[in-house]
């Protein structure tokens, strides 16, 4: 029982928040990487794709030390001539060093623009007015892996200074040079001597990220290497069924999807306004399956951290804390008070639901969107209050999760397992608690979900990255038989990477305000 746990007090520790309290996003974290291979949820401009790898033959063909020390600074400098050239275009967004790009062109403009500033010096690794505070820029932090990931890049032999690939990553910086045109050798120029004038950075205005022409090499290399042609379970053709995915959906919205309405038409298979979404090739049917495996195990860990927040607000109501059994049998009440559900097992409960034939439905408050949206709508505001309402709603989604899973016949196993006695928890874990207890008294299988799922596991959790990683990050503290709330806290969403993927789609004129361009139909015939 709950009676049993006992964690320390210290005297002190390195406080920090507690991300993932329930050590449940993680599955679905790893996950959405195998979605969508080559994009992150950082890497935010499709241009940077070209940028980089033309970067790089220029560097070695005019440098080519491999020192990684003299490759960062000439990294460095690029990223902070490219911050300015975005801020001088009309303040473009997704761009790393903007603040800094803004504040340096409004000194220069009040200087009568005469003063070139001087971006090497913010570009110098340790300086006081860096344009960005990762060592290795957006590159390091974002870029870098993604093109890895995606075969732009591959590692030199025997050194550390990334090459552009001999198919994509050369086909990428040919595009970008052409594009670029008298404007590549002005960036070359500029970049060595280290400062730039306003209006040199006027005339390299075909470098902003926004000014891929419609019609070019460069656009069409883009478009190759993200809808790249691969087997059907290689990581590629995952990137590109998604792709595709999102497509299909705009093409019924008639224009582009904003991030959570893609995964709702995803894990529905359909619109909220019930029009479906089509997909005639086997392979795409059964990529869309992974996205809706994806959010259901999204909104799987929704619903138990929401009522980790109930647990949490029923303890900030008792400041001197209350003991574990006493807790457990306060939360059942409210609950039960709340629903006047009286079940008798997990296994009728299920056997009552009538799931809607559009999860995502908003007109029906029974719906998968509805009730995540209710219970985020409250447990998500910092002076929100998690009722007994609130929080049977959670079950109540967790239920309508559990027999959609078994009725649709979710693959879950290929997606999520196996289930093992380590620290990683999912759907599928939480099905195969509930199908073992489904037989159980429905109100004594809820109070041994919160004990178990929710306060015994955030515990443990807690508890395993103090030991590994050094953070204090227990919401909830133990002490002299009582339990007590040490923290305020939240359920969240995992960020798949659906919008900077939208983006891409945009920056190479795939998708528009008005839906799919030629190019975007395009796509969609290839599949």
């Amino acid at each position: 029982m709950v009676d049993a746990l006992n964690v320390p007090e210290w005297t002190y520790y390195a406080e920090k928040g507690g991300l993932d309290p329930l050590g449940m996003q993680n599955s679905s974290v790893a996950l959405y990487q195998r979605l969508i291979p080559g994009v992150g949820n950082v890497t935010l401009r499709m241009r940077y794709y070209g940028f980089y790898p033309w970067l790089l033959r220029h560097y070695l063909q005019t440098n080519g030390s491999t020192d990684p020390e003299v490759w960062r600074v000439f990294l460095r400098r690029a990223e902070a001539l490219y911050a300015l050239i975005a801020n001088q275009a009309g303040g473009e967004f997704g761009v790393a060093g903007t603040f800094w790009a803004m504040r340096a062109v409004t000194t220069a403009k009040t200087g009568g623009g005469s003063i070139p500033i001087d971006f090497a010096a913010a570009a110098a690794p340790g300086s006081d007015d860096h344009y960005f505070a990762q060592s290795w820029g957006v590159f390091g932090l974002a870029y870098q892996s993604q093109l890895y990931e995606i075969g732009v890049l591959s590692r030199g032999e025997g050194h550390g200074i990334p090459l552009p690939s001999e198919e994509s990553g050369m086909a990428l910086a040919e595009g970008f040079e052409s594009a670029m045109a008298e404007a590549a050798q002005l960036f070359k120029d500029v970049h060595a001597r280290g400062f730039v004038t306003l209006a040199e950075l006027d005339a390299l205005n075909p470098f902003a990220p926004s000014k891929i022409a419609f019609c070019s090499a460069e656009r069409d290399v883009y478009q190759r290497v993200m809808f790249g042609k691969s087997a059907d379970d290689a990581p590629g053709s995952f990137r590109t069924q998604t792709l595709v995915l999102v497509l299909r959906v705009a093409e019924i919205l008639g224009s582009p999807p904003d991030p959570e309405e893609l995964r709702w038409a995803l894990y529905a298979g359909q619109t909220q306004n019930g029009e479906r979404l089509e997909l005639a090739n086997t392979a795409l049917i059964a990529h869309c399956e992974r996205w809706r495996i994806y959010q259901a195990n999204d909104l799987c860990h929704v619903a138990l951290e929401t009522l980790l927040r109930f647990v949490l607000d029923v303890l900030g109501a008792e400041p001197a804390g209350i003991p574990p059994r006493q807790l457990l049998e306060q939360l059942v009440v409210d609950m039960r008070e709340a629903s006047g559900a009286a079940p008798q097992s997990w296994r009728a409960f299920l056997d009552g639901i009538e799931l809607t034939n559009n999860a995502s439905d908003r007109r029906r408050s029974d719906s998968e969107w509805s009730l995540a949206e209710d219970i985020m709508r409250t447990a998500r505001r910092a002076n929100g209050f998690v009722d007994g309402e609130t929080a049977f709603k959670a079950v109540r989604l967790l239920a309508a999760l559990h027999k959609r899973s078994l009725i649709e016949a979710w693959p879950l196993e290929a997606e999520l397992g196996p289930v093992t006695n380590e620290a990683f928890h999912s759907l599928l874990s939480e099905r195969v608690f509930l199908q073992h207890y489904e037989n159980q008294g429905f109100w004594e299988l809820v109070a041994r979900l919160v004990e178990e799922r929710v306060v015994r596991r955030h515990i443990a959790v807690a508890m395993r990255k103090l030991r590994q990683q050094k953070d204090y990050t227990f919401l909830i503290e133990s002490q002299n038989g009582r339990l007590r709330r040490r923290k305020q806290d939240g359920p969240v969403y995992t960020n798949p990477r659906l919008q900077p993927a939208i983006t891409f789609l945009k920056d190479i004129h795939v998708l528009t305000a008005n839906g799919l361009t030629p190019y975007g139909f395009e796509a969609l015939a290839a599949e």
